[in-house]
């Protein structure tokens, strides 16, 4: 064998054992990625024999817990308030009466002027007497003659000279002549009309030398202490109120007063059916008036209630009126009622004693829906509004 034959042998042994190391590598990761595929297996099945695999998560609640929606929530607490009810009313008298003739005459004078303050017992409007002095002086004359004989005839009769019959009718001769008397004696004090009770003239009608007739009017007087505020309040309301609740009320012009419920009426008016009411205001000084439109608000009790900003009351599908809240993590819809509206708010009834209300971001929401939620502390109090639409309510301290 040649030298050059001696060379060439291991050469050609080279590329078998390359190739034969490719295999081997070959096989241990075939080997390798069998080994974790069974593993793999194993562990599910004895997971499901030993009951801890863990139920699959739809792919929809996986996407939605990864992008939940967030929403700005205020903590606020119900705390009772002093409930009211508006209504529409005006002042009035508490005495209005008209002075009307009760005989026929001319006006001789009128001692008192119109919107002056009179007295009970005061002369309002004198009527001349005429012939009516003359006919009292003729009364009394009469009567003054029929007793003189009542007497004469009750003495003949305690000596038995006068029959019972004659002493009963001197005693009806005398009795009538003193009704005379006081017949003609009330008909001249008719000519005096004199005020019933202390208080304001507030009209005055006739002249002097006016003709007036019975039943026609003279003046009307007015008693404005205690002034009333009177207004109607609503069928379904009358259950709320009750007479010696306090209640205030401000005039149109412009005076505020405070006053108690003396009267309610048993009975509506048909025509609105609404309920007559009445409060009762001190007017010592007479300075308020009669017939003044006035905003009454009457005291219903106490209500435990709950102020919310403005702006967040919404209506769910069935079209109530209320607010939405979170309530285990979900968005949930509180039907509320209104009680009051004003500059600090609206109060309302219907949440719990405490509630997370969402105040942004409750218009994206559905009910029920499970979204993240981010707090926003209360807002510092504020001095209180002074305006013409104050608040109904006061809170309970």
């Amino acid at each position: 064998m040649s030298q050059s034959d001696n060379d060439s042998q291991p050469t050609s042994t080279a590329p078998k054992r390359r190739f034969s190391a490719k295999i081997n590598k070959s096989v241990l990761t075939s080997l390798l990625v069998l080994l974790a595929m069974v593993s793999w297996l194993l562990s599910g099945v004895l997971s499901e024999n030993g009951q801890d695999r863990e139920a699959a998560t739809p792919i929809a609640e996986q996407t939605q817990a990864k992008n939940l929606f967030t929403v700005v929530v205020q903590p606020l607490e119900a705390k009772p308030y002093l409930n009211t009810v508006t209504i529409q009313a005006r002042s009035e008298a508490d005495k209005i009466v008209t002075l009307a003739a009760e005989t026929n005459g001319v006006i001789s004078s009128l001692p008192v002027k119109k919107g002056s303050a009179v007295q009970k017992g005061q002369n309002i409007c004198a009527i001349d007497v005429g012939a009516r002095a003359a006919q009292l002086e003729e009364a009394n004359a009469m009567r003054a003659m029929r007793r003189i004989e009542f007497d004469a005839a009750r003495r003949l009769h305690e000596k038995g000279h006068v029959s019972k019959s004659q002493l009963a009718a001197a005693q009806a001769a005398y009795d009538s002549s003193d009704a005379a008397v006081t017949a003609r004696q009330v008909a001249l004090d008719y000519t005096q009309i004199k005020a019933p009770f202390d208080g304001i003239l507030d009209k005055l009608p006739l002249k002097e030398g006016d003709f007036i007739s019975i039943g026609q009017p003279c003046g009307t007087v007015i008693d404005k202490d205690p002034l009333l505020i009177v207004g109607h309040i609503a069928e379904n309301q009358i259950k709320m109120i009750r007479v010696g609740a306090t209640g205030k009320a401000k005039l149109a012009t412009g005076e505020n007063v405070t006053g108690v419920i003396r009267y309610i009426a048993e009975t509506p008016n048909m025509a609105t059916r609404t309920f007559r009411v009445e409060l009762e205001v001190s007017n010592k000084d007479l300075s308020l008036r009669d017939g003044v439109s006035a905003e009454l608000k009457l005291e219903t009790g106490d209500v435990l209630a709950t102020r919310i900003p403005q702006g967040i009351l919404t209506l769910n599908d069935d079209g109530k009126l209320g607010v939405r809240v979170i309530d285990q993590g979900r968005v949930a819809f509180r039907p509320v009622t209104i009680i009051s509206d004003n500059m600090n708010g609206v109060l309302i009834t219907g949440l719990r004693a405490r509630e997370n209300v969402i105040v942004a971001g409750g218009e994206f929401t559905r009910d029920g829906r499970q979204v993240d939620f981010e707090f926003v502390s209360a807002p510092a109090p504020r001095a209180p509004v002074v305006s013409d639409n104050s608040a109904d309510t006061t809170e309970v301290r």
